[in-house]
C-alpha cells in the first residue's frame, strides 16, 4: 500500500505543475494589458445606460488587476542616438563594434508631452490614414519647406535623416530642466520634449527592435550601424563631451559632419538640421512644435504591423511604447501601414 502510494507522488506532481500552468497562463491573460485594451474598446463603443453599476464596478476592477507572474509596461521608452559625442573614457566601444552589439541605450520615464503630441496627433488622422510624417508638415507653410527631407527609400532612411537633424538642433538650443518657459501648456519647451523623446526613441527602434518597423529588420540594423560609424568617424576629431560651450559645441559638430560626412542619409540630416536652425532664428517656437507633429504622426505610422510574433514578444519582456499603440490602433481598425505608393504620393510636393 505504501509503495503504491510512492508511485502515485511523481504523477501528482506533474498533474499539480500542469494545473498551476493552466492558472498561471489563464491570470496573465486576464491581467494582460492586451485583455485590458480590448475590454476598454468594447466598453467604450458599446456604453450604453443600461450598463449595470456591478458591470462598471467589474470592468475597474479588472483594469485594476495585475499578475506578480508577468511583467507590466513600467511607463518608461528607451532612447538612443546617432550623435553621441566622445566621452573621455570609452573602453567598451571597441568590443561593441568587434561584437556588432547593438547601440548603448538608457530608459526615461514617458513625459507628459509625450503622451500629449501622440493623441493630439491620433485625433488629427483623418479617415484612419497614417503618413510618415508629411501630412503634418503640408499643413504649415514653414513644414513644406522640409518636404524634400521625406522623399527616402524607405522609412528608416526619412527616421534616421529626422533624427540627426533633431539632434543638432537640440545641440544648439539644449533644454534645461530648470528653465521655466513662458507660454501655454503647449509651449515650445513641450514641443521639444516631445520631439527629442521620439526621435532618441525611433532610432532606439532601428538598432534594437528593428522587427517591429516596416522595413526590412536586417536593412534597418545595419543602415543605423553605417550612419552611426560614419558619425563617429567624422566626430573623431571633437574634444570630449562637457569640454566646450553648447554653442562651441554645435558649431564644431555641424563643421566636422558638414566637411567628414561620407554616408548620404547623414549628409540629409545635417543639411536638413542647418536648414531648421536657419527657420529657428525668427520662429523657434514654430520649429519645435512642427518636428513635435512629424515625430508624433511616425510613431504612428510606424506601430501597425502584421508581426504578432515580434509584438507578442515585446509584451512578454514588460511590453514598448510602439506596441501599446499598435494594440490601440489595432483596435481602431487600422492593422497597416499604408503602402509605398501612397507614402510617396504623399510627399509628391517636396522638392
Amino acid at each position: 500500500m505504501g509503495k503504491s502510494l510512492l508511485d502515485m507522488v511523481p504523477l501528482l506532481l506533474v498533474l499539480v505543475l500542469a494545473v498551476t500552468a493552466e492558472v498561471r497562463d489563464v491570470a496573465s491573460y486576464v491581467c494582460s494589458n492586451w485583455t485590458k485594451v480590448t475590454l476598454i474598446w468594447k466598453y467604450l463603443h458599446r456604453a450604453s445606460p443600461q450598463h449595470s453599476l456591478f458591470v462598471q464596478k467589474w470592468v475597474c476592477l479588472l483594469l485594476r488587476c495585475t499578475c506578480k507572474l508577468m511583467k507590466h509596461w513600467d511607463e518608461r521608452m528607451s532612447q538612443c542616438s546617432v550623435l553621441v559625442l566622445p566621452r573621455r573614457t570609452r573602453p567598451l566601444v571597441p568590443f561593441r563594434r568587434l561584437l556588432r552589439l547593438p547601440d548603448n541605450k538608457w530608459k526615461v520615464k514617458v513625459p507628459a508631452a509625450v503622451k500629449v503630441s501622440i493623441i493630439n496627433a491620433l485625433r488629427s488622422l483623418q479617415d484612419g490614414r497614417l503618413r510618415h510624417g508629411a501630412e503634418s508638415l503640408r499643413q504649415s507653410e514653414v513644414g513644406q519647406r522640409f518636404l524634400w527631407a521625406c522623399n527616402a527609400e524607405g522609412t528608416s532612411d526619412t527616421i534616421l535623416t529626422w533624427h540627426i537633424a533633431t539632434c543638432i538642433l537640440e545641440m544648439k538650443c539644449p533644454y534645461r530642466p530648470d528653465h521655466k518657459q513662458q507660454g501655454s501648456p503647449n509651449s515650445n519647451s513641450d514641443h521639444k520634449i516631445a520631439a527629442t523623446h521620439l526621435s532618441r526613441y525611433c532610432a532606439y527602434l532601428m538598432t534594437w527592435c528593428p522587427d517591429l518597423l516596416p522595413d526590412n529588420s536586417a536593412w534597418s540594423k545595419s543602415l543605423y550601424e553605417a550612419v552611426k560609424k560614419d558619425a563617429e568617424c567624422a566626430l573623431t576629431e571633437i574634444p570630449a563631451a562637457g569640454s566646450m560651450t553648447p554653442e562651441d559645441e554645435y558649431l564644431r559638430v555641424v563643421q566636422l559632419l558638414s566637411a567628414n560626412s561620407k554616408h548620404e542619409v547623414l549628409k540629409k540630416g545635417v543639411k536638413l538640421g542647418k536648414q531648421l536652425v536657419v527657420e529657428m532664428i525668427n520662429v523657434e517656437e514654430t520649429v519645435w512644435k512642427l518636428l513635435a507633429h512629424f515625430w508624433s504622426e511616425m510613431i504612428l505610422y510606424v506601430a501597425p504591423s502584421d508581426n504578432l510574433k515580434e509584438h507578442s514578444e515585446a509584451i512578454a519582456r514588460g511590453g514598448e511604447l510602439v506596441t501599446l499603440i499598435w494594440a490601440l490602433l489595432f483596435h481602431a481598425g487600422i492593422a497597416n501601414s499604408p503602402g509605398e505608393n501612397e507614402k510617396n504620393a504623399a510627399t509628391g510636393g517636396g522638392v
